[in-house]
This record gives C-alpha cells, sequence and structure tokens, in this order.
C-alpha cells in the first residue's frame, strides 16, 4: 500500500475538519502512517523504530503524535477519524490526563459476575433506545441502575467508568470527526454500535464495549443538552453523574452466565493448547511489563494476549511479536511465556 498517497488523502480530510466542534480546546497534532516495513511521517518517509507499535499516541521528537498500523484497506474518512481518536489519546496526554485505568490490575481483578453484566446489559438497552428518541425517565433509570452498580460493584463499575473516559471520549470525537466528513458512514457507525452494545457477546472482554458505550453515552447527553465535564477534573465523567442520582434498587433478572462460561471455556481450549504444544518463549521468572490490553484475557493465573508481550525489566525489557499464554501466577509477574501456534 502506498503509505505517501494514503497519507495525502487523510491529510487533506484533517485540513477539512472543525476540531473546535469536536472537544474543548481540541486541536490536531502531527500523525504518522506505518506497515511492517516503512513510515511516513509528517508529510516524509522516515526510519521506522520501536516507538511505532500498534494505534496509539506517542511521545516522538518531543510531541504527542497519532501513529496507524496500516494492515487492511479502510475507506480514508473512516480511516481519518481514526487516526483523529489516535490524536485525541495524544491531546489528553499532553493535558495531564489521569483517569487511565490500570489495564494490568484490571486483568486480574475485574471480576466477570452475572449480577453485574445482566444489569450492564439493562443499561446498554436502555442506552440504545435513547440514542433513537430521548425520553428523560429513561435517562433517569439508566442512571439509576448504573447508580446500582457503581455501589455493589465498585471496582468494575469504576474501571468501565475510566475506559468510558478514555476511550469513549475519543470514539465520540471520532463519531463526531466522521460526520463532518460522511453522513452516511456517521449513520453506518452510529447503527453499528448500537447494535454492538445490545449484544451479549460483545461485553467480553468488557474493555472493548466501553469504547461504544462511553460514546454513545456522550452523544445522547451532547444531543440532549446534558452538560458533561470537558476538562481534565480527576473524577471520570460516568462517575460525575451519579452523586445525585437514587439507586435502582429493583434491576433486571436477565441472566449472563452461561455467556460467562463460555467466555472462560474458549479461553481455557486455548490455554491448554498452548500448554501442550510448549512453544516456549520464556521459562525464566520475569516482571510483566506490557499485554495487549485491547483484548486480553486473564484465566486461573494465565494470561492470553494477542499481538505482543513485553517483559524482564524495565532496564532490560524484551518485546516478542504474536499471540502468546503467559503464565502468570503471581501478580504482575511471568513464570512462563508459550507462543500460540
Amino acid at each position: 500500500m502506498d503509505l505517501e498517497r494514503l497519507y495525502a488523502q487523510v491529510k487533506n480530510r484533517i485540513d477539512r475538519i472543525d476540531f473546535s466542534k469536536l472537544w474543548k480546546g481540541f486541536s490536531p497534532l502531527k500523525f504518522a502512517l506505518y506497515n511492517d516495513s516503512q513510515c511516513f511521517y509528517n508529510g516524509a518517509y522516515i526510519s521506522k523504530t520501536d516507538d511505532f507499535l500498534a494505534n496509539t499516541s506517542i511521545f516522538y521528537e518531543g510531541e504527542w503524535i497519532a501513529i496507524w498500523n496500516v494492515q487492511e484497506e479502510l475507506d480514508p474518512s473512516i480511516l481519518t477519524s481514526k487516526i483523529v481518536h489516535e490524536m485525541f489519546h495524544g491531546f489528553q496526554n499532553a493535558h495531564g490526563e489521569s483517569r487511565f485505568p490500570d489495564e494490568l490490575d484490571a486483568l486480574y481483578t475485574y471480576r466477570y459476575e452475572d449480577g453485574n453484566l445482566s444489569v450492564k446489559l439493562a443499561e446498554n438497552q436502555i442506552l440504545c433506545q435513547l440514542v433513537n428518541a430521548f425520553d428523560g425517565e429513561q435517562f433517569k433509570r439508566l442512571l439509576a441502575m448504573r447508580k446500582y452498580r457503581s455501589n455493589t460493584f465498585a471496582y468494575e463499575y469504576h474501571y468501565e467508568a475510566c475506559l468510558e473516559q478514555i476511550e469513549g471520549t475519543a470514539n465520540f470525537v471520532e463519531l463526531k470527526a466522521l460526520k463532518q466528513l460522511s453522513n452516511e458512514l456517521f449513520q453506518k457507525k452510529l447503527s453499528s454500535m448500537q447494535e454492538r452494545i445490545v449484544r451479549e457477546a460483545q461485553l467480553f472482554p468488557i474493555r472493548i464495549i466501553c469504547y461504544d458505550v462511553g460514546a454513545l453515552l456522550l452523544f445522547v447527553m451532547s444531543e440532549n443538552g446534558i452538560a458533561f465535564e470537558e476538562g481534565f477534573t480527576p473524577v471520570p465523567f460516568a462517575e460525575s453523574l451519579l452523586p445525585a442520582v437514587a439507586q435502582e434498587n429493583t434491576v433486571p433478572v436477565c441472566s449472563m452466565q452461561a455467556w460467562i462460561d463460555e467466555y472462560y471455556d474458549q479461553a481455557d481450549k486455548i490455554i491448554q493448547r498452548a500448554i501442550e504444544k510448549n512453544a516456549l518463549v520464556s521459562d525464566s521468572p520475569a516482571e510483566l511489563l506490557g499485554v495487549n490490553v485491547y483484548n486480553a484475557v486473564y484465566y486461573q493465573g494465565y494470561i492470553i494476549s494477542r499481538y505482543f508481550v513485553m517483559f524482564g525489566s524495565l532496564e532490560n525489557k524484551t518485546t516478542e511479536y504474536g499471540d502468546f499464554v503467559i503464565e502468570s501466577k503471581s501478580y504482575k509477574k511471568t513464570a512462563r511465556i508459550y507462543r500460540v501456534v
């Protein structure tokens, strides 16, 4: 794929976006497109370094920039909106955003419990309806159910709220950028987000659905004149909505247990297969420094990480690429690392 040509297409679209309408104080950042062998940054090819990993924002040559790993062909307007998403992460970092969750801690600590996820699914069903037709009483009910989960499943709700703050806001900005570029593509994205949040399977792992839930919650609020914080206070917006809300004590009963069991059954099969194949990458104890948190899974002392794993020490770290099963029965430490083959 011609990175220079694709960069020009994206740059042309970024120049058409009114960033002042996306988020208070937000303005475009420099960006890079790269693949396995090349990197095109700020209008020129440069040497690709280890800094260019995944789709994200990195601190490069003294400033925050957006980077995108070009693996598949996307509509240039969709790609542009995703680059704006990553620019927003740079904007967050540059302004001292403090609400990032501890992703590794959440891997070990977040509990997939029926009582939590069944209510979350019911919340998502209400949220989906509110996108199409706002109703003040239903919005209050949504917040009341969230208040229940915040009180009953405090760690889980806080983790989700942090993700809605970090990734939900970026996804919201991405959605609004796409609307400026193509109303047709915007409507398709909005509909697909609504469809995803009400599918039981999409709650596993929980991290991914928070992108859509946070964005849709902000979309409903922005479309209906409900204020939310656009600054960088320490409290996630999904928690700041709750203090004055009465808790919903009668919660819907729609069991998610079968979906939870299936999620862990699939994880166990991947883990057992990796152990049987015994394609060891490391069998020496080390610090676990990083995994692909986007869709990582923790189950009974093992972590499944797709795309990469980072381990060792801060002074001597090793990064391996591929899919891995990590034996991690001690908190943030590895005993063995198996490549999934």
